[in-house]
């Protein structure tokens, strides 16, 4: 398993060692001398992933590619990085434009999206992302969204959705937002955050807008991965020579993994844990030679 904390694993460890007839001192504290020493050392999962990977630990991957519209530069249907383009069928008018004069400006960066179309149907400019997801795992989808001018009375609206088509079709799609602005001067930008569970593989986040009177502003798009906190883990002598490990439930996922060095060659232990109160135990015979063990979440 390739070691990535940052985008999809999370990691819970600690090492063991120890020898006979003596007893091993931890940071100035003495460990209980039994039929065999053993020397304990909780090592804290962010320096456990800076062993492995500089940087940034707990940042997370940006799923849309150019969500800020900064790559590329300005123009009409102009959208970079982004796959799926639909123009509405009459009077569209979408793209991607430079910040000028307030309210025609960037919630970050220096380029931001404009819904600017009449559609006389019940069409819209529409706009939209394929994402590559892993079903069943959760993520944070946000962006802003603002008016450059008066709505009042208009009817503009923005519509999002995330599904495997790319419309606004219930049957496949899930509504995210319904943005129906409608005032007399700009709307400042606004942040919508949702958290959505994967259903498919792939799917497409999409933003379906119009506004005749001025234009829907949108910037600053995200999709990340939630990473759940790591459970504590935490390791007990018990009697006959076990090792008794636990951590916190319910922490559906997580497998208890075992390596003599801190090495890529880390073995999944195929034991199960049993959940009593509000914690997994998981028995295992003292080994004969220093062990690792952690747990990960795949």
């Amino acid at each position: 398993m390739k070691f990535d904390y940052r985008i999809r694993s999370s990691v819970v460890s600690l090492s063991l060692s120890w020898s006979k007839g003596k007893t091993p001192k931890i940071a100035g504290q003495k460990c209980a001398t039994m039929n065999q020493n053993i020397a304990i050392k909780m090592i804290s999962t962010a320096g456990l992933a800076l062993a492995f990977s500089a940087g940034a630990v707990f940042a997370q991957q940006n799923l849309i590619v150019n969500g800020s519209f900064e790559s590329g530069g300005a123009g009409v249907e102009h959208f970079p990085s982004w796959d799926a383009i639909g123009p509405a069928d009459n009077n569209s008018d979408y793209g991607v434009a430079q910040s000028s004069a307030d309210p025609d400006v960037a919630q970050q960066g220096n380029f931001y999206a404009y819904f600017h179309g009449n559609p006389t149907d019940s069409s819209q400019d529409c706009l939209g992302q394929t994402v590559n997801l892993t079903v069943g795992a959760q993520y944070t989808i946000s962006f802003y969204l603002a008016t450059d001018g008066t709505t009042l009375g208009s009817g503009a609206a923005m519509y999002v959705v995330i599904g495997t088509s790319f419309g606004i079709d219930y049957s496949q799609d899930v509504s995210l937002t319904s943005y129906l602005p409608n005032s007399s001067s700009a709307l400042p930008y606004q942040k919508f955050t949702t958290t959505i569970t994967a259903t498919n593989s792939s799917e497409i986040l999409s933003f379906h807008g119009f506004d005749a009177t001025s234009a829907i502003l949108l910037d600053n798009v995200s999709m990340t991965l939630v990473v759940p906190s790591p459970p504590q883990l935490s390791l007990k002598l018990a009697p006959t020579n076990m090792l008794l490990f636990t951590w916190t439930a319910p922490t559906n996922g997580y497998r208890l993994q075992a390596n003599s060095s801190l090495t890529t060659n880390w073995v999944t232990l195929t034991n199960t844990p049993v959940t009593a109160g509000s914690s997994n135990h998981i028995f295992l015979p003292a080994p004969n030679r220093n062990m690792l063990y952690r747990l990960t979440l795949p």
